[in-house]
Parts: C-alpha cells; structure tokens; sequence
C-alpha cells in the first residue's frame, strides 16, 4: 500500500534527523572538549619544563582542532536535519491524503517524488532504527497490525550500531588524555 510506504519513510527521516542533529551535537561537544583540554595544556606547559617534542606536538593538536572545526562546519548537519524535517513533514500531508478513500494516488505518488528531492535520502540504519523504534513503541497486542517488523538480522544492525558508536565516541573523547599522558611519559624518561 502506497501510503504504508510514505509512514515508514517519514518514519525513517525522522530517525535520519535525530542522528544528524545527535552528531552536531557530539560534535560541538568534542570541540569544545579538545580547546578546553588544548588551552589547559598549553598553560600547564607554560610552567613545566616540557620537551619541545611535547610543545610541537600540541601546537600541531590545536592548529589539528581549529582544521576540524572548519570541516564540522561544512558538513553542516543542522541544516541538513532542518531540510529532513521539512520533508517528513510534508511527507505527514501527503500520507494523511493517501489514507483518504478515492485518493489520487497517482498525483499523490508526484509529491512524494518532489517531497522525497528536498533533502538527502536516510541511511539504512535510519530505517532499521526507525523500525525496531516502532515496533518496540507499539503495545504488543499492536504489533501483528505493523506491515514491517524488525528480523533478528536488523536487531543485531541497530545494536552493532550503538555499540561502534559509543566505542567511537569514547575513543575521541579519551584520545586527547590518552595523548597528554604519553606524552608525558616521554618528558619524564
């Protein structure tokens, strides 16, 4: 059914917006973590005798942060999840047109062609998290009426997903202690 159709792509966009506006955030968030932790090195260095290895490599840290700021911003994720949300909204008036009896399906199937040219398409993943997220929502009497349901294979996606994304995450926010402390390290032999 056309319109079922139009309910899990909005379904999946929606899901698209909430990763990119989650990766703005991170995002911001990691940046403003590394300055801070560059800035409260470069002083601790002001007054410790540091290695001009370990000087160098900070200098290089921070000018690094200030290249990746210029990169974040020109991924642009909030505009990009702005433009999504205007889609799945649209996306909305045209699915409650489609569920109406004697809908023009054909013209209906236009807009959703121009609706779905706004903004970039979902991922997978946005799809497989939009479908194990309305299935695990539905009260379990509810869910034999779902014309798609999540199979073990995508329980296992969206799972691997989180789990790489929260390794990443840790990773990144780790990796300038992680730095400071061998660097350290080095100093002190």
């Amino acid at each position: 059914m056309f319109a079922d159709n139009i309910w899990w792509t909005r379904k999946a966009r929606i899901q698209a917006e909430k990763r990119l506006l989650s990766n703005a955030f991170q995002a911001q968030l990691l940046l403003i973590w590394y300055s801070f932790l560059s800035a409260a090195v470069s002083i601790y260095y002001l007054k410790a005798t540091a290695s001009s290895f370990a000087n160098v490599s900070w200098v290089a840290f921070s000018v690094l942060i200030l290249s990746i700021s210029g990169f974040i911003n020109g991924l642009s994720y909030k505009e990009r999840a702005n433009l999504i949300k205007e889609c799945y909204e649209n996306l909305q008036d045209i699915y409650t047109q489609a569920k109406k009896q004697g809908a023009d399906i054909e013209k209906i199937g236009t807009r959703y062609q121009e609706i779905l040219k706004i903004c970039e398409n979902h991922e997978d993943i946005d799809f497989n998290i939009a479908l194990c997220d309305t299935y695990l929502s539905h009260p379990e009497q509810l869910r034999k009426d779902l014309t798609k349901s999540p199979t073990s294979y995508i329980w296992a996606k969206v799972a691997f997903y989180y789990i790489k994304r929260s390794i990443a995450l840790m990773i990144l926010y780790i990796l300038p202690i992680g730095m400071f402390i061998a660097m350290e390290a080095v100093v002190t032999q």
